[in-house]
């Protein structure tokens, strides 16, 4: 299993990269897509970065406070953005922004998980799923007019989904090291109890048994 989360954050990590190439080259990109979001670049480099960062947290080494702080900016942003400036972009969509505020505050809710219920899980797995199958039919279009922009961006983003869905469910499994610090905060946390939080190696020494005790009188 580690070397299948360190294929995906390299994964990830290449998305970022990606993302970083298409801020910085307007000129291309717009040439390519007729249009230019610098925000929308940004916030899916920062994504991805999350993404890696979830997966192997020890490559950039980076407190989790400073994600539980950053993505509640990008929440925020989308949805003014939605309501005000978004409006008047030719080129996007109103939901699009609600998606992608969303999709900020699912990352957010990977690194501060401040609650725990099976409904909550339900709903999370649900957007992810549904995000997943939205980009799935994306790429599915994309060999109609193939571009490597297009497929980069189509298939970060269901990856991400899939991934997203798979460490909503199972958070101990696809990112044993978060999981494992939420578990000490809320031992109760649905989802947390496999064999990589309950392992021998991470319980806590039960100290002397019963059969073992010596009584003085």
């Amino acid at each position: 299993m580690t070397m299948i989360l360190a294929a995906l954050a390299g994964f990830f990590l290449l998305g970022v990269v990606f993302y970083l190439y298409r801020f910085v080259a307007r000129t291309y990109v717009t040439s390519v897509n007729g249009y230019f979001d610098r925000e929308n670049e940004f916030w899916h480099a920062v994504c991805l970065a999350g993404m890696t960062a979830c997966l192997a947290p020890t490559w950039f080494n980076i407190p989790d406070t400073v994600w539980i702080w950053m993505f509640p900016v990008g929440v925020l942003w989308y949805l003014v953005r939605a309501f005000t400036w978004g409006k008047k972009v030719p080129y996007s969509k109103q939901w699009y922004d609600f998606a992608h505020a969303a999709m900020l505050f699912g990352m957010w809710w990977m690194f501060a998980m401040p609650l725990a219920h099976p409904l909550i899980t339900a709903g999370f797995t649900a957007y992810w799923l549904w995000f997943g199958s939205y980009y799935a039919y994306r790429i599915a279009n994309d060999f109609k007019k193939p571009h490597w922009l297009a497929f980069g961006q189509d298939i970060a983003h269901f990856a991400m989904a899939l991934v997203m869905a798979l460490m909503t469910v199972w958070p101990g499994t696809w990112m044993p090291q978060h999981a494992q610090h939420h578990q000490h905060q809320m031992p109760g946390m649905p989802g947390m109890q496999d064999e990589q939080i309950c392992s021998p190696s991470k319980q806590q020494d039960p100290g002397p048994q019963p059969d073992h005790m010596h009584h003085h009188h």
